[in-house]
């Protein structure tokens, strides 16, 4: 089974890359560029997102090409931990992505627990992460969100900064450093900020 769904993968890959591309919604195809670089800001990603939610992953597998216009696609299903937006804590979200990702390493495994920051659907039902790379943070056992230095620096570009400013803390949210440039962020801390972010 596993075999089959990597050939049609490979085999359709630019006929599924056009329709990916198509089936974006507007506002996702009119972010590609905002996006090119590895700095989006925690603002960016907030008003573009259509759900954002702190979510466990439950299951990881191909789906149904009928339901997709002939799409190879995959479904990921999450139990919703923490509702930010679009969705509902304790929710269970099956989210379907373009299988295409995978090959370019954006890949979820069962039991791993991420933030995500997830365009809405587009005609064909495919969601992506707003940002790239930048859309997915992992989120550990407590719910802390961590972040290397390079991503946290990154989130904290814009009105709404996770990096307290040099003084007196200018941000409600609580960051402790780990090892080796490491930061770990209270993820209810984060999800408030990020309400204020898509707000402002």
């Amino acid at each position: 089974m596993a075999c089959l769904f990597l050939r049609r993968l490979l085999l359709g890959g630019l006929a599924v890359f056009v329709a990916a591309i198509f089936s974006l919604t507007a506002g996702a195809q009119n972010s590609i560029a905002t996006y090119s670089s590895p700095s989006a800001s925690l603002q960016l990603l907030a008003r573009n997102s259509g759900y954002i939610f702190d979510g466990t992953v439950l299951s990881v597998e191909p789906g149904a090409e009928a339901e997709t216009g002939g799409v190879a696609t995959v479904r990921i299903t999450f139990r919703v931990e923490q509702a930010i937006r679009g969705v509902r804590s304790g929710q269970v979200l099956t989210i379907r992505e373009w299988a295409g990702l995978w090959n370019s390493g954006e890949r979820y495994r069962s039991g791993e627990r991420l933030l995500l920051f997830l365009y809405n659907p587009g005609k064909l039902g495919l969601t992506s992460l707003v940002g790239g790379a930048q859309g997915r943070i992992p989120v550990d056992a407590r719910g802390n969100i961590i972040l290397d230095s390079r991503r946290f620096a990154a989130l904290a570009q814009g009105p709404v900064s996770p990096i307290p400013a040099s003084g007196a803390p200018a941000s409600p949210i609580p960051t402790s450093p780990i090892k080796n440039g490491t930061h770990r962020i209270n993820s209810r801390a984060l999800a408030l900020a990020i309400r204020r972010a898509a707000a402002d």
